[in-house]
């Protein structure tokens, strides 16, 4: 008795919305399905990866003798400074392009505490190098702040606030030349949020009441 009744287009184009919606909630619900497997399917894998040799991996070994150890009774940057000499004492490895599960594919699941300690380390040393450079700069000890803080993105820092700070040591000290190389070299990095970065430091370089 109904068969001559019209059914609304809204209706019909709700209808085929609410089909395509629960089509992209399958598919998608698929995918996490499968890539799930795929991690653990690799997690379980590399958790039984047999031990290979690491005796041959090459270690970090920052350039000692760049990083400015003026004598000081400033408590702050003593501080930091036994610190930075406390890391150089450990094995340090930048691993960072490594996830756990690169790690244990890699290099065996017997030797993840072992190198993930290297990574420990040299995320230390970074951290206290990049603390040491601020302990110079608020003693007022600009050379020095600028010398450890190249010493830090040399190292390989990717943190944006030893850039900046960087930067700022190079404006305070009229090294505008550096400065200028300074952004160049971010602009031809794979920083991260490189773009936010480079428009900092060209502030810092525009900003005359740091010069």
């Amino acid at each position: 008795m109904f068969s001559n009744i019209p059914i609304p287009s809204i209706f019909i184009c709700f209808l085929i919305f609410c089909a395509w919606i629960h089509y992209e909630r399958h598919k998608s619900t698929r995918k996490y399905e499968r890539e799930s497997r795929a991690f653990w399917d690799r997690e379980d894998e590399a958790n039984h990866t047999k031990n290979k040799d690491i005796s041959g991996l090459t270690l970090f070994t920052p350039d000692t003798g760049r990083i400015p150890m003026p004598k000081t009774e400033d408590e702050n940057i003593t501080y930091y400074q036994e610190k930075v000499q406390n890391c150089l004492t450990k094995p340090m490895m930048d691993l960072s392009q490594f996830t756990n599960t690169d790690l244990k594919l890699a290099y065996g699941t017997g030797n993840f505490k072992t190198l993930s300690e290297y990574d420990e380390n040299f995320n230390d040393f970074l951290m206290n190098l990049s603390n040491l450079g601020k302990a110079y700069r608020t003693a007022g000890m600009l050379t020095e702040s600028a010398g450890t803080y190249e010493q830090c993105i040399a190292s390989g820092s990717d943190r944006s606030t030893d850039y900046k700070s960087l930067a700022y040591a190079y404006a305070m000290t009229g090294n505008h030349g550096k400065l200028q190389d300074l952004i160049t070299s971010a602009e031809r990095s794979d920083l991260p949020r490189k773009a936010a970065l480079v428009e900092s430091l060209r502030s810092i370089q525009k900003d005359k009441t740091v010069h």
